[in-house]
């Protein structure tokens, strides 16, 4: 099971209807995850091939089926990050 924050999963039972912003890191190919992920309902947005990682939209519902996938390593709400200074 992939680490999830525990606040930001209960936000999806919560919410199951409710879009998030998410990034899923995964092992194997970022080209087939990312078809995969489509397939299963989430907008993929953009891949990280230094980080392994998927910058996605999905429903709170879908989020949680995301959980439960071998490949998925670790599911963190997507944010703005700034450099030092800026």
């Amino acid at each position: 099971m992939p680490k999830v924050d525990p606040g930001l999963r209960q936000e999806w039972k919560d919410a199951e209807r409710k879009q998030f912003s998410l990034v899923v890191r995964v092992t194997g190919d970022l080209d087939t995850r990312s078809e995969t992920l489509s397939d299963l309902g989430c907008q993929v947005k953009r891949a990280f091939r230094l980080t392994n990682s998927i910058s996605l939209r999905c429903t709170g519902a879908t989020a949680l089926t995301l959980t439960r996938r071998p490949w998925i390593t670790r599911v963190e709400r997507d944010s703005i990050v700034k450099a030092l200074g800026s």
